[in-house]
């Protein structure tokens, strides 16, 4: 595994991690939004943000350990293709969990939006 083939992986990880729903996104309201909406979305905001899956350390794991294999088997040098695929696999790993969090913050903002009576469809 080369230099270049880190540096495609980190770029394809970051990427990935780019291509989120991120929680500060404007809401899509049906009808109007009532003297509450600000309040409302303020606190559903915080909670929305303070939210993590715990599984952040879990998909870095998995993903270091798988590219250390991949890295391992491809590599002409063992040793430097599992380092290699270690780091890119961990760092693909954050990035997809990343994103998988920024995308239920997503989810957790619409709700709670929902829940205070609001017609938030996105």
């Amino acid at each position: 595994m080369t230099h270049n083939t880190l540096m495609l992986s980190l770029i394809a990880a970051l990427s990935l991690a780019a291509c989120t729903a991120p929680v500060d996104r404007p809401l899509t309201v049906d009808g109007t939004r009532n003297a509450n909406f600000d309040n409302d979305y303020n606190a559903c905001h915080v909670q929305a943000a303070s939210f993590t899956n715990g599984a952040g350390a879990e998909s870095a794991a998995v993903g270091a350990v798988v590219g250390a294999g991949v890295g391992a088997i491809e590599a002409d040098d063992e040793w430097e293709g599992a380092v290699v695929g270690a780091i890119t696999g961990g760092a693909i790993g954050a990035a997809e969990n990343a994103s998988k969090v920024n995308d239920e913050r997503r989810n957790v903002l619409i709700r709670c939006m929902q829940n205070r009576g609001h017609d938030v469809i996105g």
